[in-house]
């Protein structure tokens, strides 16, 4: 069995391979002893790690060649298949492909390796997110490294494809042997000199080329970095190195050496060449060396910010000292000059980006925080100056040493750019400082700014809309722009200072003019707007001067009375409000104090004395109201000695006795402090204690709250019962009222005890209150709540129904209404129990008298009738209700359904109720009996249930007695009397239609055929009967008057059936007329067309056809005239509803076209007509001939052997007659059909006098012995008929016989000289003579 593993690798090297000219095959190179040995080798866990195969031209073949290789051997020049195992214990046969990686490289290793760091790895890394824990700066180094790495790969590939090509000899030129013989001998031979001389003129035209390039200097992009000045020099290093080791082959040194032998011209050109490349090559590598030194320096203008190249600088500047001092080749002012600018390029570069593209993503400047924005830009003009000062330092230490060289560059060269740059940094921080400022504008929303920002931010949008890049410093049409903007911006902020200076016009407050200036201040950045706010501080301190007489007049005029801050005591409000009117005025003195230039005018002498003033009188008052405080302290502390609750003298409420000059004391207290003032430590007791105060007043508070809220959740009529607790819990409160103050020390015993005291009588108001919730009155809301009928508003009801249903319904509730009654005493009991076992702390259990006790009773067995008679009165209201509710015959519909279903039917010869309105009234009194019965079921209360219930007293007597009762029960009585004449107005409708069942279907419609109607006629009636019908249809289904609902389905259902009758004894005829009259159409067509499909054998078949056609010919001009009264009568029948099968609607609709198949087959047979009609007339030519020659033999026959041959008896001439009949009717056929032949070909028609005799004579003797065998046979029945029979057929034998004689006398007179004729006439009259006899013989007195 094949090894898998190898069946892999074959497969893969096939694949790769596809389309190549190689040899050997893959298979035989594997299954070779090599092949073998290196394959298993590799499938070890110890072999090596890698499978290489090439696949490239060989020397001397046009095949390419596949072979083993370790990619050690040979170059790669074709292509090349790897193979790497990547399991460490091996390759398993059943997980090759796991095991295996597999790979192609086609031409150079070196760019298929870069290829696949560049388009894979490379944009792979760069779109990765999640680094895990390796930090962002690291992830950034990183990327840059790869991204320095790719850059080296692809200089290595370009420079390896970049170098030139030494032409080497021919091969022939192989044999000179590298000895000084050997190049003797080669130099005497002029053609190897001239080859070699041509070789070596080729290598010197190259090498000046390549020389030439270190002339001109690369011409890099205007703001290439370092990276391209070292990229050059190593490009430039691997090019000579690339010529030096080509120069050094064998086959280079042998061309040198014969040419040095024979002293050939072209050697000193080569010279010079050969000095250059050795030159240039050492420059080269001196200047990468020092370079690549270099390098790590510059890393940071790539992947840094501009605070990292700042912090960098110095090392980069160092170092490129260094170089300048003892670099060998790079030290030149152009080099050095080159190096410098890119370096700025390279800086340029960077601080664009971290403008652009802040977090890593390129972000458009417009859309950027401003603030940050502004940082980035001013680190870019840092950067600058950091640069330049550092390059004027090191220049400055050099040139303390004259020896070494000098940093004498074009500074304008190396800095140019950065300057432009930073002047366009400058424009964009001056354009974004005042868009940040009017942005604060907006976001502060000064009154009145609105039109300014806004034209601002409009010139902004204009701006935004310029297609090219801001910090592009090389295009100077944002210059012009941002000019034109300077401008606008001009002209906003003259607009701004006006409006700055109509802000400070009209002061209201100086305060607030000292808020917005200094908001203005804070917000407005540019110096024109800074110099002009200083001058605002003049007009607001001339302001605050007239302040100071506003504020002094207020307290002149409020001192007595000044107002106080809300909810404020009216010490500290009066403190207060003085000290507001000196902050109003001290506040901005302090402002005012830091300005110097404002305090050494001679105004503000005047001012400052007003304010001295001013500040005196405030403190002198404040001080006054303080001290006349203090004194009211220990009045206000005599409330402490008050009790602690009293009683209202009238409403007799209890309330809780603090003094309400203690809270003001503590609140004045409090207020002071947060002032800042001093207060006694007397009234610092009293604040100390506020909790404890609040505390014990929010506790009473809520203990008398709680003691209100049990009185008031005892219902009124049990207060009676409970009035001994009632009377205990007031000696539980009287020490509060008498004993106890607010600086006694048990009052928290005392409050304890009251809630203790208020839970347990709460417990006892708990336990009677859900008794009377929840066993009495939620019973008794039941019973008063139930309704003894069940009257449903959204459904109607049988009359039979709604007996059942209420009788239910009263047994049930009744039984209900006992049960919850009989619950509601025992609760009335139980709850008499509960209040007088429930214990009290001073007298035990409660004393309660039994009038108190038995006034509970009475008040809710009280409750109990109410309850039932109002449940009896809703009953009975809701019933009437019911019964009452009206809808008018106009369809003014009421919510409610009516009660009762009524069918109207049609009970012959009237229309009527079902159930009658006498019914329905007896149902309904049965109903309030009921109900009024119900009451007969629940015993009154104090009686013991044990007994029978008709001993028992109820409460029916007592609802019997209600008046409104009585009056509920007499309306119901006759709640349906009111309908009878509308009930009996609604049936009388349907009496116009009473001739539908009246009249007689049978005699109406003979009537109407006597008439001979048409079809119009037929469309009449059938309309009349049509409308009539769909007016009975029309008839609503139901119809409401009062209570009952009338369904009207079961009448109109009859009086539908009575027309539908009707209409079908007229439609009846007219379709049975329609359908005969499209079948005999219909037949006609089949018949024709079966005849027009005959074969034409003869012609007979011809004679017929041509029938068929001349037929049809006829039809022509009338099929519209048949077809159409029958398409009318179908129509009829189907406007009128009259039910025809669809098999005749389709048979009707291909009337037509079977028509059209009729004609269409017609012109067919027409057609094949005129083809045949040649054939056929020469047959009938001949047949004619034949058939004059029979018929004249066949009269011939007839007058010999016939029927008029004398003397033949009259039966057997009867016989023959019926011989020659047959005989003549065949030549009858051939006769008619010869003539109708000649008539279609329109030739003569032939004459056959034989047979027109023969037919004349056969006609009279049909006569004459049809009638003689009739009478024959007639008569002779008559002799073998039993005399019974005779008897019963006697008038018919006499009719047969009268008739016999009649037509005997009417025989032709030719026929009378015949002898049957007599024999005929004999007979009939011999029949004559017996008939009389037979006559009498049949008479009942024979």
């Amino acid at each position: 069995m094949a090894d898998a593993r190898i069946q892999y690798i074959q497969q893969k090297l096939e694949q790769g391979l596809e389309g190549w000219d190689f040899t050997p095959s893959v298979d035989t190179l594997l299954s070779g002893t090599r092949g073998r040995q290196v394959t298993d080798e590799f499938f070890k866990s110890d072999g090596p790690p890698k499978l290489l195969f090439f696949c490239q031209e060989a020397t001397g073949s046009s095949k390419a060649k596949l072979q083993f290789s370790t990619g050690r051997e040979e170059a790669l020049t074709g292509k090349c298949m790897f193979f790497t195992r990547i399991n460490p214990k091996g390759v398993d046969p059943k997980s090759v492909e796991t095991d295996i990686l597999y790979g192609e490289i086609m031409g150079s290793a070196l760019n298929s390796f870069q290829l696949v760091i560049d388009e894979c790895l490379k944009p792979a890394l760069e779109a990765q997110e999640n680094w895990g824990k390796c930090k962002e700066e690291s992830v950034t180094h990183f990327l840059s490294y790869m991204g320095k790495f790719t850059d080296l790969l692809t200089e290595a590939v370009h420079s390896l494809s970049g170098g030139i090509e030494l032409q080497m000899p021919d091969e022939k030129y192989d044999r000179i042997a590298p000895t000084q013989s050997a190049f003797a001998k080669a130099a005497v031979d002029s053609e190897v000199v001239s080859h070699f001389e041509n070789i070596v003129e080729k290598w010197s035209s190259q090498t000046e080329v390549l020389l030439e390039e270190k002339q001109a200097a690369p011409k890099d992009a205007d703001d290439s970095g370092p990276d391209t000045e070292f990229e050059y020099w190593r490009t430039r290093m691997a090019k000579f190195n690339n010529v030096a080791e080509q120069l050094k082959k064998p086959q280079a040194r042998v061309v040198i050496a014969v040419l040095t032998t024979s002293k050939s011209k072209v050697l000193r050109r080569w010279k010079n060449c050969d000095n250059g490349i050795t030159d240039a090559l050492n420059e080269a590598k001196d200047n990468v060396k020092y370079l690549s030194t270099l390098e790590k320096y510059t890393e940071p203008l790539y992947s840094g910010t501009p605070e990292s190249i700042i912090d960098g600088l110095p090392a980069l500047m160092n170092n490129v000292k260094m170089m300048l001092t003892i670099a060998r080749y790079y030290s030149t002012q152009e080099h050095m000059t080159t190096l410098f600018v890119k370096i700025t390029n390279q800086m340029i570069k960077t601080c664009k980006r971290s403008i652009e593209a802040p977090g890593g993503s390129k972000v458009k400047l417009w859309e950027q925080n401003i603030e940050d924005l502004l940082k980035r830009l001013e680190m870019s003009l840092k950067l600058n100056d950091a640069y330049q000062e550092l390059y004027r330092v090191t220049k400055e230490k050099l040139q303390t040493q004259p020896k070494v060289k000098q940093f004498d560059f074009n500074e304008s060269q190396i800095f140019g750019k950065f300057d432009l740059y930073c002047k366009r940094v400058q424009k964009l921080m001056d354009m974004f400082t005042t868009i940040l400022q009017f942005s604060a504008l907006a976001n502060n929303k000064v009154e009145g700014m609105e039109p300014l920002i806004n034209q601002f931010f409009s010139l902004v949008d204009d701006f935004k809309k310029k297609p090219y890049d801001l910090l592009d410093y090389t295009k100077n049409t944002f210059d012009r722009d941002f000019l034109e903007y300077n401008v606008n911006i001009a002209e906003l902020e003259t607009m701004l200072q006006g409006f700055i200076n109509a802000s400070f016009e009209n002061i209201t407050s100086t305060e607030h003019a000292l808020t917005l200036l200094k908001q203005f201040e804070t917000i407005l950045q540019r110096e024109t707007l800074k110099s002009d706010l200083d001058s605002k501080y003049t007009v607001i301190f001339h302001n605050y001067g007239l302040d100071l007489e506003t504020v002094q007049k207020i307290y002149d005029k409020q001192k007595n009375s000044p107002p106080t801050v809300r909810n404020s005591p009216p010490v500290a409000g009066n403190l207060i409000w003085a000290r507001q009117l000196l902050r109003r005025i001290e506040d901005p003195m302090k402002k005012f104090q830091a300005n110097k230039n404002i305090m050494t005018t001679k105004e503000s002498k005047k001012i400052i004395k007003t304010y001295n003033k001013v500040a005196r009188a405030l403190i002198e008052y404040e001080t006054l109201w303080h001290h006349a405080w203090c004194k009211s302290i220990e009045a206000a502390k005599a409330g402490l000695q008050s009790s602690l609750i009293v009683r209202h003298p009238k409403s007799g409420r209890l309330f809780v006795n603090f003094d309400r000059e203690i809270l003001q004391l503590i609140r004045e207290t409090k207020c002071m402090q947060r002032i800042g003032i001093e207060v006694p430590e007397s009234a610092k007791m009293v604040l100390l204690q506020e909790e404890k105060f609040k505390s014990y007043f929010n506790q009473l508070l809520f203990v008398l709250k709680e003691y209100d809220r049990v009185l008031g959740r005892v219902i009124p009529v049990i207060r009676p019962l409970l009035k001994p607790h009632l009377d205990d819990l007031d000696k539980k409160i009287q020490p509060g009222m008498l004993m106890l103050t607010w600086q006694s020390m048990n009052i928290d015993g005392y409050l304890h005890r009251m809630h203790t005291w208020l839970s347990k009588f709460e417990e006892l108001v708990n336990k009677i209150n859900d008794l009377i919730e929840n066993r009495v009155e939620s019973n008794l809301k039941a019973i008063s709540k139930t309704l003894l009928v069940d009257i449903q508003s959204d459904s109607t009801f049988t009359l039979d129904q709604f007996v059942n249903m209420q009788e239910k319904v009263t047994k049930r509730k009744t039984l209900m209404m006992d049960a919850k009654n009989l619950e509601v005493e025992r609760a009335v009991e139980d709850l008499i129990n509960v209040v007088l076992s429930f214990p009290m702390e001073d007298f035990g259990s409660a004393s309660i008298s039994e009038e108190t006790v038995q006034k509970l009773r009475d008040h809710y067995s009280r409750l109990m009738y109410l309850a039932i008679l109002n449940t009896t009165k809703n009953s009975f209201h809701t019933l009437k209700k019911r019964l009452t509710a009206r809808t008018s015959s106009g369809g003014v519909v009421t919510a409610d359904k009516p009660f009762f279903d009524v069918n109207v039917e049609l009970a012959l010869p009237n229309v009527t109720m079902n159930p009658s309105l006498e019914e329905i009234q007896a149902a309904i009194n049965r109903c309030a009996i009921n109900v009024l019965r119900c009451s007969k079921r629940i015993c009154q209360w104090g009686q013991d249930r044990e007994q029978d219930i008709s001993r028992l007293q109820t409460f029916h007597s007592l609802i019997a007695q209600d008046r409104e009762i009585v009056k509920v029960v007499l309306l119901l009585t006759g709640s349906v009397e009111g309908t009878k004449k509308q009930v009996h107005d609604y049936l009388l409708t349907f009496m116009g239609y009473e001739h539908l069942w009246k009249m007689d279907k049978q005699a109406e419609y003979k009537k109407f055929m006597a008439t001979e109607p048409d079809l119009e006629a037929f469309d009449n009636e059938l309309k009349k009967y049509v409308e009539m019908e769909a007016n009975i249809q029309a008839i609503p289904a139901v119809h409401n008057i009062g209570c009952m609902c009338l369904e009207t389905t079961p009448v109109k259902a009859s009086l539908r059936s009575e027309a539908i009758a009707w209409k079908s004894q007229y439609s009846k005829n007219l379709h049975s007329q329609a359908r005969d009259e499209m079948h005999s159409l219909q037949d006609m067509m089949k018949d024709t067309l079966q005849k027009l499909d005959r074969p034409l054998n003869d012609l007979d078949d011809v004679r017929d056809v041509m029938a068929v056609l001349k037929l049809i010919r006829e039809k022509e001009s009338q099929i519209d005239y048949m077809l159409v009264p029958i398409e009318e009568k179908y129509h009829l029948l189907s406007k009128n509803g009259v039910h025809v099968d669809k098999e005749e609607f389709d048979d009707l609709n291909q009337l037509r076209e079977s028509w059209k198949k009729v004609r269409s087959q017609a012109m067919v047979v027409s057609d094949k007509l005129g083809g045949l009609q040649a054939g056929f007339k020469s047959t009938l030519t001949e047949n004619v001939k034949v058939f004059v020659k029979d018929a004249s033999e066949f009269r011939e026959d007839f007058i010999a052997n016939g029927p008029m041959v004398q003397g033949v008896p009259p039966m057997d001439a009867a016989e023959r007659l019926t011989k020659y009949r047959r005989l003549f009717e065949e030549r009858q056929r051939k006769w008619d059909s010869y003539c109708e032949g000649e008539d279609l070909f329109g030739l003569p028609i032939t004459q056959y006098p034989e047979l027109e005799a023969c037919k004349k004579e056969l006609e009279l003797l049909d006569k004459l012995y049809g009638l003689y065998v009739n009478v024959v046979q007639t008569i002779k029945g008559y002799g073998d008929m039993m005399w019974s029979d005779v008897v019963a057929q006697i008038e018919t034998m006499t009719e047969t016989a009268t008739g016999f004689q009649a037509l005997c006398k009417r025989m032709p007179k030719q026929l009378r000289d015949w002898e049957a004729y007599g024999e005929l006439k004999k007979t009939i009259d011999e029949f004559f003579e017996v008939l009389p006899l037979l006559q009498q013989c049949s008479q009942k007195s024979m």
